[in-house]
């Protein structure tokens, strides 16, 4: 374990825990697991809708953009560049 043992010094909490595992008839150690990964479920398929999500507004976005008309001509690197490379 890289970790040492968790303490918690928060009376609510220690109480909110001594119930969880009153009311499942489960260790304490098996009632807090049973509850973190239960929460770790939903953080993960928050995470994962939440990167859905900017994955759909930027496909929005891109499709916005690439319908918006041309308004002169396509610059290239020679347009913007010197020989050397540097700005114009």
């Amino acid at each position: 374990m890289k970790d040492g043992p968790i303490q918690i010094r928060n009376e609510g909490v220690v109480r909110d825990i001594r119930e969880l595992a009153r009311l499942t008839q489960k260790p304490i150690t098996e009632a807090v697991a049973a509850a973190v990964q239960e929460e770790l479920g939903r953080a993960k398929r928050l995470s994962a809708k939440r990167r859905e999500d900017r994955l759909r507004a930027i496909a929005a976005a891109v499709k916005q953009f690439k319908s918006l008309p041309l308004l002169g001509p396509m610059l290239t690197d020679d347009d913007l560049y010197d020989q050397d490379g540097l700005p114009k």
